[in-house]
């Protein structure tokens, strides 16, 4: 027994002329090349409900039921990061039955999600990210002749921390909750130092070791002074870093009001 062949609405409509212009059932299916119990279907569903498209309900019964369906999808919107293994194995339990992760995917894509890598951002709290704006207000009107005295610099962590995916809809990447927040000290292997101003990159520095305060200071004295005679700006520079816990140290702090403005 061959596939089923689906018969277009087109097709549907067009018998049905046929059958209005009293053309006979035994010739309908030779002008249309359509099976005669088709053609007495379409016809005899036409003459009982007015359908012309098939009824709703037709197909394979979903095997998760519409509480469970409800509840996959609030735990994915609260918890995008939720693995389909997981979902599967409460949707088990609310349902009584076993439920495959397979079963879970394909219920969570028909209802518009997708499974996506996870954007890396720096986590920012509420507190620091008002301490951000503040600085954006205070130094949004400062002129070229300012940021070209100014010399940033970072240090950064390198290494595979692993992928993790998130269930989104289509241009939700940047919602907070389907970002992966990356935090200081955060995972990693290898860890950088460098800095920047506006005229060119001073020293890169590979770190050894766990970076603390003292070893920071170690990378100012041997990297920064010598970056900034390389960036051409003497001892006329304003030096601005992040505010991680080593450089609010009070030895660091005291070095930099030293060395620094």
């Amino acid at each position: 027994m061959g596939p089923r062949i689906e018969t277009s609405i087109d097709v549907r409509k067009f018998i049905l002329r046929l059958f209005k212009k009293g053309i006979s059932y035994r010739e309908i299916p030779k002008i249309v090349g359509r099976s005669h119990s088709c053609v007495q279907k379409i016809i005899g569903r036409f003459k009982s409900d007015g359908l012309i498209e098939n009824k709703s309900g037709r197909g394979r019964k979903s095997i998760l039921s519409d509480v469970a369906k409800r509840e996959v999808l609030k735990d994915i919107n609260i918890d995008p990061k939720l693995s389909a293994v997981k979902l599967a194995a409460e949707t088990s339990r609310i349902m009584g039955r076993s439920v495959s992760a397979e079963t879970v995917r394909n219920m969570i894509r028909h209802a518009g999600y997708s499974s996506r890598v996870a954007r890396k951002k720096p986590f920012i709290s509420l507190q620091n990210q008002k301490k951000h704006l503040e600085f954006a207000k205070t130094h949004q009107l400062k002129t070229d002749n300012f940021w070209k005295k100014v010399i940033f610099s970072k240090f950064n962590i390198f290494g595979s921390d692993g992928r993790r995916t998130v269930w989104r809809k289509p241009n939700t990447a940047l919602d907070p909750k389907n970002l992966r927040p990356t935090v200081k000290h955060g995972g990693g292997s290898v860890i950088v130092w460098g800095c920047i101003a506006s005229n060119g990159v001073g020293n890169f520095v590979f770190i050894d070791g766990i970076m603390d305060h003292k070893l920071y200071i170690d990378i100012l004295n041997n990297n920064l002074k010598e970056s900034v005679k390389k960036l051409g700006l003497d001892g006329n520079f304003i030096f601005q870093q992040g505010n991680d816990p080593k450089h609010t140290a009070r030895n660091v702090k005291m070095w930099c009001l030293f060395h620094c403005k």
